[in-house]
C-alpha cells in the first residue's frame, strides 16, 4: 500500500492526475483511513477548482491525523486562495507547531503576511526561512523587495544578487535591482534589467506590465519619449486583455457608472439639517496621482497628527448604500440608528488599526477615491474636514495612466486614456459638486503651490484642521524614510521637493493627440495654465 499511494504522488507531479486519482481510490478502497490519501485527494479537487471538496477532503484528513504537517499546510494554501486569512495563518502556525522546522509553513505564513501588507511579520518570517534555508530564492527575493520599499537598499540589493545568484531569470529579484538602479538614476541598467523579462512572454500579465512600466520610465527619463510612451501603452493593454473579462458588468463603488449615478444625485441631497459629529476624523481625497502621498507623510510628521494609510474604513457605509438609484435614496433617508451604527463600525475599523494612537489625535483618513464616497462621507460625518489634493489635471492623469497600481474598476479606467480623462471628470463633478453644495468644510490643496511655496501651502492645510505650525512638518522625508508605503509614489516622497513633474504630460502631446481635450473644463476650472 505504501508504494501504491507513493507511486500516486509521482503521478500527480508528473501531471498524470488521472493515474494519481486512480492509484488514490486504489489506496482509500483498502484503507478508508489513508490520509496520505486523502491529502492526495485534496489536492486533485483544488487543482481543478473544486474548492468545497478539497476542504472536505483536507478535514477528513486532519480529523484523523490533527498533527499532519503537510496536510495542515496545505488546508491553510486551500484557506488563502479562498481569502480566509485568518484561518490560513491558524493552520500554517499550527503545522509550525508541531514541526518548528517545516519551513515550507513558515514561507507560506511570511508569503500571505506579505499579501497583507504585514511587513515586520513578513520580513521576520522570512529572516527565519533563510536561517534554515539560505538558498531560499523566493524568500531572498521577497524579503529584498519589502527592504527595498524600507529604503534599506544595500542589504536590499546584496539579498537580491544573492537570488539571482541561483536564479539569474528571477523576476522579484531583477526588480528590487532594478528599482534600486532607478534610485541611484542608472537608467540603462533598469531597461538591461527589465526589458528582456518584458519582450520573453513569459512573465505573468501583472509582472510583464510592471517590467514594462519600469522600463518606459527609464526611457523617459533617458529623453526617449516616444519609446516610453509605447512601452506605458503597451504595458497597459497587457493588464487590460487581462483583467477586462472579470471587470464586465462587475459592480461597486468605483465602477464609472456608479461614480457618475453619485454625481447626479448630490442635488437631491440637504445638507444642512443634520447636526455636526463631534467625533469625525479629516478625511484627504483627491484624484491618484495628485500628491496624497506626500501630503500624508507631511501630516504624519505633525505631533498631533495620526494618518491611516489607504484602508477601507467605509466599506460598510457604501455596502449599505450602493451607488444607485435605490442605494443613494435610502442614504439620503437614512436615520441616525442606521448612521450612527455605521459610524460605530468605521471606528471599530480605525481602533482596529491604531489601537491605542486613536486618544488625542486628529485622525486623518487618507484614501485619495474617497472623492467618490463624499456623499456617503457628509451623511456618516456631518461637518467632517475635508482635504482635497489638485495636480494639473493632465499631469494628473497621464501620471495615472503610468502607473501600476493594484487592479480594481478605478485603477482599470487609467489603463487607457480615453477611460481615464473621462474617470477623471466624473470624480471631479463630485467634488466640485459638494464644494458648491457647502456639504463639507474642504480645503484644496495644490500639489504646484506645495512644491513652489512649501510653508505657505502646507501652513494652510494645517490651519485649517485647527493645528499649529511645527518645523517636524519640514523632516516629512525622515517620516517617509521610517515607514513602509505601499503606493507608488514610495521612492519619491523621500527625494526633496522637485518641479520636474510638473507639466511633464507636455513631453507626451505628440501621441496623446487630442485625448485631454475634454480635460480643458477642469484645467479651467482648477485655473491651470490652458494650452494655446
Amino acid at each position: 500500500m505504501h508504494n501504491d499511494i507513493q507511486q500516486a504522488f509521482l503521478s500527480y507531479q508528473r501531471g498524470d492526475r488521472q493515474q494519481a486519482v486512480q492509484l488514490g481510490r486504489k489506496v482509500l478502497k483498502r484503507d478508508r483511513r489513508s490520509v496520505d490519501a486523502m491529502h492526495l485527494m485534496g489536492l486533485i479537487e483544488k487543482d481543478q477548482g473544486a474548492f468545497a471538496k478539497a476542504r472536505d477532503w483536507f478535514r477528513r484528513g486532519l480529523k484523523i491525523a490533527p498533527r499532519h504537517v503537510h496536510l495542515l499546510n496545505s488546508a491553510g494554501l486551500l484557506e488563502e486562495h479562498l481569502g480566509n486569512h485568518s484561518r490560513a495563518k491558524a493552520l500554517y502556525r499550527k503545522a509550525l507547531s508541531v514541526d518548528s522546522g517545516y519551513f515550507h509553513a513558515r514561507y507560506n505564513l511570511a508569503s500571505l503576511c506579505d499579501s497583507l501588507h504585514d511587513y515586520p511579520q513578513a520580513s521576520r518570517l522570512y529572516r527565519e526561512v533563510l536561517e534554515q534555508q539560505p538558498g531560499h530564492v523566493e524568500a531572498l527575493a521577497n524579503l529584498s523587495l519589502i527592504l527595498e520599499a524600507q529604503h534599506q537598499p544595500d542589504e536590499a540589493r546584496a539579498l537580491a544578487q544573492r537570488a539571482v545568484g541561483i536564479n539569474p531569470e528571477h523576476f522579484v529579484a531583477r526588480l528590487t535591482l532594478a528599482n534600486i538602479a532607478n534610485r541611484d538614476k542608472a537608467f540603462g541598467e533598469v531597461i538591461s534589467l527589465l526589458l528582456p523579462m518584458f519582450q520573453s512572454g513569459r512573465l505573468s500579465p501583472v509582472n510583464q506590465a510592471v517590467a514594462g512600466g519600469k522600463c518606459a520610465f527609464a526611457f523617459e527619463k533617458q529623453g526617449d519619449f516616444e519609446t516610453a510612451f509605447k512601452l506605458y501603452q503597451a504595458s497597459n493593454q497587457v493588464l487590460h486583455e487581462a483583467y477586462a473579462p472579470r471587470m464586465h458588468n462587475l459592480q461597486s463603488l468605483y465602477a464609472p457608472g456608479a461614480v457618475e449615478q453619485i454625481g447626479n444625485s448630490i442635488a437631491q441631497f440637504d445638507f444642512g439639517k443634520a447636526a455636526e459629529i463631534e467625533e469625525a476624523p479629516v478625511f484627504l481625497v483627491g484624484f491618484p496621482r495628485s500628491g496624497t502621498t506626500l501630503l500624508d507623510q507631511v501630516l504624519t510628521s505633525h505631533s498631533r497628527v495620526t494618518v491611516l494609510e489607504e484602508r477601507e474604513n467605509l466599506v460598510d457605509a457604501y455596502s449599505r448604500f450602493p451607488a444607485t438609484e435605490a442605494g443613494l435614496r435610502d442614504l439620503r433617508n437614512a436615520d441616525e440608528k442606521t448612521l450612527s451604527g455605521l459610524r460605530r463600525k468605521y471606528w471599530q475599523r480605525v481602533k482596529q488599526e491604531l489601537g491605542e494612537r486613536v486618544g488625542g489625535q486628529v485622525i486623518v483618513d487618507k484614501q485619495p477615491l474617497n472623492a467618490i464616497a463624499l456623499l456617503h462621507i457628509a451623511r456618516l460625518f456631518p461637518g467632517a474636514k475635508v482635504i482635497v489634493a489638485l495636480r494639473d489635471p493632465r499631469d494628473c492623469v497621464f501620471s495615472s495612466f503610468q502607473q501600476r497600481f493594484g487592479m480594481s474598476q478605478a485603477m482599470f479606467q487609467f489603463l487607457r486614456l480615453e477611460t481615464a480623462v473621462s474617470y477623471y471628470g466624473k470624480v471631479m463633478k463630485i467634488v466640485t459638486a459638494m464644494r458648491d453644495a457647502e456639504a463639507l468644510p474642504m480645503h484644496f490643496v495644490r500639489y504646484e503651490e506645495v512644491i513652489g511655496d512649501f510653508t505657505h501651502e502646507i501652513g494652510g492645510m494645517v490651519g485649517f484642521l485647527g493645528l499649529e505650525w511645527e518645523d517636524a512638518l519640514f523632516d516629512y522625508q525622515a517620516t517617509a524614510r521610517s515607514r513602509h508605503i505601499s503606493t507608488p509614489s514610495a521612492a519619491q516622497v523621500i527625494q526633496p521637493l522637485y518641479t520636474s513633474s510638473i507639466g511633464k504630460w507636455w513631453n507626451f502631446q505628440p501621441w496623446i493627440g487630442d485625448r485631454f481635450e475634454p480635460l480643458e473644463r477642469w484645467v479651467k476650472e482648477w485655473s491651470y495654465t490652458t494650452v494655446t
